[in-house]
């Protein structure tokens, strides 16, 4: 399958993926609707998984014929398949709020430094470069081909839906899923968290099936989430009332998340316009930014 093919299937395929991951029904267009899409074309056999659980029972998800659990554990599960893929949920880093340095970690444990105040695409970008740099591919480059923001959430959260590229390292990457930034704490670090699946370029297209399988499989045990989102650095003396708080944010955070079928319709309205129709950069609206949007 030619790469222009590769891209489209898996820019269609990811706003139902995520929808899937989210638990709520795909919106369909009405262009959608009367053109077929891919999956749609020709019959996909069901993708066989085999369930597994962590450990500490924080996750399970279904890992599919020849993949290997990589780690499973507060929450998080990561998986490799036999030629490259990788998919992966629940991934929280800690950044600390300051100036990025590629290669460089940030103060006090953080996985690095960036600006709480970019933009949720640059910070994603500069997420994966100082992943790969500390991997050993210092000249990675990230290209974004779909993109849309989440909206509805709580002041200091930004989330959004991908589609991207990879170069500069060993094996060209395509790779989609979910980035969210939360807002700093007292001690200016904030977490980012990540769930996305990869696979080499040549082989996306027809991984996409595989992903979105397993997103659906995917179950964290209750008040993991809760854990996972709380803020990194703990206030020295933590008052009942500000504990409350805390945990206000949190479920607003939960709630928003579990209640985004107006989110998606902007986003899928952009993919509509650049994909089912010829493609061509110059039918996309300029609010979904063209060439590259932004969330």
């Amino acid at each position: 399958m030619q790469r222009c093919h590769a891209m489209k299937f898996l820019r269609i395929a990811a706003v139902p993926v995520i929808s899937s991951l989210l638990g709520i029904p795909a919106y369909v267009s009405a262009r959608a609707q009367a053109q077929p899409s891919a999956a749609q074309a020709g019959a996909t056999p069901a993708v066989p998984l085999q369930s597994y659980t962590a450990q500490d029972q924080s996750v399970s998800a279904g890992v599919p014929s020849g993949w290997t659990v990589k780690n499973a554990v507060g929450g998080q599960i990561n998986m490799a398949g036999p030629q490259g893929q990788t998919i992966n949920f629940g991934d929280v880093f800690v950044a600390h709020d300051g100036a990025f340095q590629l290669g460089q970690k940030g103060p006090g444990g953080a996985l690095m430094s960036m600006p709480s105040s970019a933009k949720l695409t640059d910070k994603l970008t500069m997420f994966i470069q100082q992943q790969e740099s500390l991997s050993g591919s210092p000249a990675a480059q990230v290209k974004f081909i779909y993109a849309a923001p989440l909206q509805s959430m709580p002041a200091g959260v930004e989330c959004g839906v991908f589609v991207i590229a990879i170069s500069g390292i060993a094996t060209p990457a395509d790779g989609m899923g979910i980035f969210c930034s939360l807002a700093p704490d007292s001690a200016q670090m904030f977490k980012i968290a990540l769930v996305m699946g990869t696979a080499p370029t040549a082989i996306a297209a027809q991984t996409v099936p595989t992903v979105k399988a397993v997103y659906n499989s995917y179950k964290i045990a209750p008040g993991w989430v809760q854990r996972m989102l709380s803020p990194y650095t703990a206030p020295a003396s933590a008052s009942p009332a500000q504990m409350a708080s805390e945990a206000a944010e949190t479920q607003m955070y939960l709630s928003a998340m579990a209640n985004q079928q107006r989110v998606i319709d902007h986003g899928f309205t952009c993919a509509d316009a650049g994909i089912l129709g010829n493609g061509s950069n110059w039918e996309t609206p300029r609010e979904c930014g063209g060439w590259a949007p932004n969330f």
